[in-house]
């Protein structure tokens, strides 16, 4: 999936969405008390997080919520 790094046209980068959803699980957001989507979109968007990115493509962000969902994540 492409992302930009802090919102900058000039810091595209690809990550693949099984390595997003691992950084995830490493993440205090994992399984926070929201529901999936607030808690992945805020990790990956988290000024000090290792994404900190944003990103233009739902689907691939539905991959990647549906790869958390298969991994396990639920609320604490």
């Amino acid at each position: 999936m492409r992302f930009w790094k802090n919102n900058r046209l000039d810091a595209e980068f690809e990550m693949e969405p099984s390595r997003v959803v691992e950084l995830f699980q490493q993440s205090h957001w994992w399984g926070v008390e929201w529901t999936l989507d607030r808690s992945l979109r805020t990790f990956m968007t988290d000024m000090d997080g290792p994404i900190s990115a944003i990103w233009d493509d739902q689907d691939g962000f539905d991959g990647i919520y549906r790869l958390a969902l298969a991994a396990g994540w639920a609320p604490k």
